[in-house]
């Protein structure tokens, strides 16, 4: 299975995505801001990243756009609550930025699951994707 890094400032959101991702058999790493996700991508290298948009200290777009411009290419699922401010302008930021796909939250494991298994799919199986 894959080693997937979950960037969530909201503990009881985090916790939720990484049993989901676990109880799948994937190694699971936890950041809680996008500084923290900055720091635990070099450190662990995931296949695969999951962020939050809205976060302290450094957010999702900030990230998604601090790993592209570095050249990083494991595919990155942005997420946003489904009534944030501006939702669907961060949504498109997010893609814009390179996100592979977008989902709002609360999302549900079958969507989480299916998101993840699409991006971890051999490369020319892999397209990008937005998801509601």
């Amino acid at each position: 299975m894959a080693n997937i890094l979950v960037v969530e400032d909201e503990a009881e959101a985090r916790g939720a995505i990484v049993r989901i991702l676990r109880a799948e058999g994937h190694a699971v790493r936890e950041a809680v801001d996008g500084r923290d996700g900055l720091d635990q991508f070099y450190l662990h290298k995931p296949q695969l990243i999951i962020c939050d948009i809205l976060m302290p200290q450094r957010d999702g777009i900030e990230m998604i756009g601090g790993l592209r411009g570095a050249a990083i290419q494991a595919p990155i699922i942005a997420m946003l609550e489904v009534d944030a401010a501006q939702a669907p302008l961060l949504l498109d930021l997010a893609i814009a930025f390179g996100a592979n796909a977008v989902l709002l939250k609360p999302v549900t494991g079958h969507e989480l699951r299916a998101t993840v298994a699409s991006l971890l799919a051999p490369a020319g199986a892999r397209r990008r994707s937005r998801a509601h």
